[in-house]
């Protein structure tokens, strides 16, 4: 079976895309599938054309082009089967954080208190601390943790190259994400950043991060109560076979959800794939049973 793997592209993830890229690859492989990567940065036509010689086709995009819904939109007139979900319409509305904020409050998921803000002036009366995004970010890349107005100052150059920004208030506490695969709540991981650092695109990709499987500092109610919010999220969007939902738990174990991950990052380092591992599936088995997933269902 032959299997091209769509990758590449134009956002700032465009290296940890590749990565992961390969990762699939390599497991791709293993299993005797023949596959070929795509570099989407050569265009849409010629994936349109490229596509009719391979049986599977397999989205590892991280950042907006891949995860926003765009690339799946134009998969979705290519009468193929793709791996994950052809859904475009969730993709778009779980993936952009500004509609994700506006269903979460529609639908009583508890998300921290948030505003769309234009200018310093607007996160001044947001009031600190608080954790200024962008609506298309990806990777921890356009996010800043403003404790005070002397950090809004230090950091309002950068943040102001952005557009659609949004505050949010910020929750001190347990950062732990939560994997669906098939539609089943992968175990938690709790994710413990370098003393006096937090989450951010470095401590990401560099192995500076710990995670804890099981996340032994949440109580079990909680991590229930995480699983079944991550699980209704995913399903509600329908994101297809696999995603990784994003919460903070404060000190009383209330959950804040943060986001929704629609191509959750594959590499060595990712938090997916260990989840995955954490239930006796090693990584090759995994991305055979996406492949699979993509043929029964075509989803």
């Amino acid at each position: 079976m032959k299997i091209l793997i769509i990758t590449g592209g134009n956002s700032p993830e465009r290296k940890i895309s590749f990565i992961s890229a390969r990762q699939v690859q390599k497991a791709l492989l293993e299993k005797n599938y023949t596959v070929k990567l795509y570099d989407l940065r050569n265009g849409y036509e010629l994936l349109r054309n490229l596509s009719k010689d391979f049986d599977v086709l397999f989205p590892v995009l991280h950042g907006e082009e891949g995860e926003g819904g765009k690339l799946h939109e134009f998969l979705n007139g290519l009468n193929k089967p793709v791996v994950g979900s052809k859904n475009y319409q969730g993709f778009r509305e779980a993936w952009y954080k500004i509609p994700f904020k506006k269903y979460c409050d529609k639908n009583n998921i508890l998300t921290a208190p948030w505003e769309i803000i234009k200018n310093s002036e607007d996160i001044i009366k947001f009031g600190f601390p608080c954790v200024v995004k962008t609506t298309n970010g990806g990777s921890s890349r356009e996010v800043f943790i403003l404790k005070s107005a002397r950090d809004l100052k230090k950091n309002q150059k950068q943040i102001f190259q952005y557009k659609n920004l949004f505050a949010e208030k910020y929750i001190a506490g347990t950062e732990a994400t939560v994997g669906i695969f098939n539609n089943q709540a992968l175990p938690i991981l709790e994710i413990v950043a370098p003393k006096g650092k937090w989450f951010n695109y470095e401590n990401k990709y560099s192995g500076a991060t710990k995670e804890i499987l099981n996340a032994p500092s949440l109580s079990e109610q909680t991590k229930k109560e995480v699983q079944a919010t991550a699980l209704k999220v995913h399903q509600h969007f329908n994101l297809g076979s696999y995603s990784r939902i994003d919460f903070m738990i404060d000190k009383k174990g209330a959950a804040y959800i943060l986001e929704a991950n629609t191509i959750p990052g594959l590499t060595g380092e990712s938090l997916l794939p260990k989840e995955v591992k954490a239930i006796g599936i090693t990584f090759a088995q995994f991305i055979d049973t996406l492949i699979k997933l993509s043929l029964d269902k075509n989803t």
